[in-house]
């Protein structure tokens, strides 16, 4: 019975953490390579969002920078950032 209580709780917190990361949708009809930078600089990832794809969960920090060339843009972990016309939009 503790194993499953405890199984179940980790089943949660994993899910939580997935829902409440920034997601990323690309509008556009080329892939761009988007560049994270967790806050204070803490640390950078680098993200492959395909055309018209998503990428989910890319920020579990309070606030996170966003780039892809020509484009930068800060926001919040439950944030939703759209890439149209090859520029971020919130």
């Amino acid at each position: 019975m503790r194993s499953l209580i405890g199984i179940s709780s980790m089943m949660l917190c994993l899910w939580w953490g997935a829902a409440s990361a920034t997601d990323v949708i690309n509008q556009d009809n080329r892939q761009y390579k988007v560049k994270v930078q967790g806050e204070g600089k803490l640390s950078i990832s680098t993200f492959t969002v395909r055309a018209g794809g998503s990428q989910y969960g890319m920020c579990n920090y309070s606030f996170c920078t966003f780039e892809i060339p020509g484009s930068k843009v800060a926001a919040g972990k439950n944030a939703k950032l759209f890439i149209r016309n090859g520029k971020f939009t919130k």
